[in-house]
């Protein structure tokens, strides 16, 4: 895979089809000093309702293009069969995406539950509410026109970032796949294409039937952690 600049943007060239790859449309530096003025602002705004949301939104951002790049030196990693780095650097995807979930689970808007119960209460039945369930999973997941190894096109269609959503279903999915990644240099073999999306896509039909109930009120302090996080990732 190579990479190229233009515009601010990046551009993502694969070498491999298999390999999914992440979107990086603006600088990473840009955000994260937008997030800077943020934080400073923390004291005379943090009782502000759509302060909260803008600062959870905004370092979830941050993270997330911190993940991204992560992701991409972990597969050039891969592609030099250092599987050492690329345990350390999936180490380090894994607890980012534990330390998002974290940060949205500090506001109201970015929670699973809210979605999920919202869903159920519409129902008359228990079959409906079951159903209604299901749908709700189903949308924010992938849609259900899969094969035992072909996922859906409109996987991730409709993506959220979540707190519970993170936890549950992007985590394990991830653990998944750098599980794949590892075991490919280990046994010095190609990535086990079939096996991974058999492996990924049945977890995720596994999730859609879940009946795990998530929390519908946010917990901790946004401001704290948003500045925690800052601090552990991405200060300079």
């Amino acid at each position: 895979m190579s990479i190229t600049r233009n515009h601010r943007r990046f551009f993502l060239s694969e070498v491999s089809g298999i390999l999914p790859q992440p979107h990086l449309w603006y600088s990473t530096k840009e955000a994260v000093k937008a997030l800077e003025l943020f934080l400073d602002a923390g004291s005379t705004f943090s009782e502000s309702l759509t302060y909260r949301y803008d600062l959870v939104d905004l370092t979830r951002q941050c993270l997330s293009k911190l993940a991204n790049e992560v992701y991409l030196d972990a597969i050039s990693l891969y592609q030099k069969k250092d599987s050492h780095g690329l345990n350390a650097h999936a180490r380090k995807f894994l607890e980012i995406i534990v330390d998002i979930d974290t940060l949205l689970a500090a506001d109201d808007n970015f929670l699973l539950g809210p979605w999920l119960e919202s869903a159920k209460s519409l129902a008359i039945t228990e079959k409906e509410r079951q159903q209604y369930e299901w749908n709700a999973r189903t949308q924010v997941t992938m849609w259900y026109d899969n094969t035992e190894t072909e996922q859906s096109k409109l996987h991730d269609y409709a993506n959220k970032f979540w707190s519970g959503l993170l936890k549950s279903y992007y985590l394990p999915r991830a653990s998944k796949y750098f599980a794949y990644l590892t075991r490919s240099l280990q046994e010095n073999r190609s990535f086990q294409l079939e096996e991974w999306r058999k492996d990924w896509i049945s977890y995720s039909n596994e999730w859609q039937s879940g009946k795990e109930v998530y929390a519908v009120k946010a917990t901790g302090d946004a401001l704290a952690i948003a500045r925690s996080l800052y601090r552990k990732y991405l200060r300079p």
